[in-house]
């Protein structure tokens, strides 16, 4: 039998290692995903309406990743911040615009501190830089994104229903070569000649074509739904 100290020692031991280990990629208003049937895109940004260029600097796509498993108290949530760049096409009616992103795997930040203190008390605590360097790495390792072999994350517009500035939206997301059909509401903002868009909905990784990571047996596991929320910022293109 362990005496006091010893089992304080291991289960300081466990939670240093969990918390390297745990993360990889994980309320809100659930999207509809399933492997992508056969649709054609009603319009791309390269096609019809205004164009508009995803300001990179300004845009953001977030990950919400939790915890989950019999042994999830030795792990942390997790907070991932993504770049986005691409275009978008505006028209007179949602059914007539159309974007086309891409997230570049090697732009996921995790678990920076300003990010995490947004989130709320799920995501409090405090992650050290080894920790956050340790879910990095697993998350763009072969068994996850596999950044070396798919260095991005792409999603494009199928159609657009509803009104312009509160379309529902059916997109084709294609995470690590696997392209899946993707249903969510956005929001819409104009103002001063730019485009804000909003978004937020839950999926689920293995609808992604992905498999949650997980160590001892399942033991200690990253949830299946991730929550994803995006904010796209948008200027005239250049004639």
């Amino acid at each position: 039998m362990f005496t006091n100290n010893a089992r304080i020692r291991i289960a300081g031991i466990l939670a240093a290692l969990f918390a390297v280990v745990l993360g990889a990629c994980q309320t809100l208003p659930p999207a509809v995903t399933a492997p992508a049937p056969a649709i054609t895109p009603v319009v791309t940004a390269s096609n019809a309406g205004k164009r508009y260029i995803v300001d990179a600097q300004a845009s953001e796509i977030r990950l919400l990743v939790y915890r989950d498993g019999p042994m999830a108290r030795f792990g942390h949530n997790h907070v991932m911040i993504g770049r986005v760049r691409g275009e978008l096409s505006v028209a007179d009616s949602a059914a007539a615009c159309g974007f086309r992103i891409e997230i570049p795997v090697a732009s996921l930040d995790v678990d920076a501190p300003a990010p995490r203190s947004e989130e709320g008390a799920e995501f409090a605590a405090a992650v050290s830089d080894q920790a956050r360097k340790g879910t990095r790495d697993n998350m763009l390792g072969a068994d996850v994104l596999d950044a070396a072999n798919h260095p991005l994350i792409r999603i494009e517009a199928a159609s657009l229903t509803g009104p312009r500035w509160n379309p529902d939206v059916t997109a084709r997301i294609t995470v690590r070569g696997n392209t899946s059909s993707l249903k969510f509401p956005a929001a819409v903002f104009e103002q001063s000649g730019s485009l804000t868009v909003i978004a937020a909905f839950r999926v689920l990784q293995s609808d992604l074509g992905m498999k949650p990571f997980s160590i001892l047996g399942g033991a200690v596991q990253v949830r299946d739904a991730l929550d994803i929320r995006v904010r796209l910022v948008a200027r005239p293109a250049a004639n």
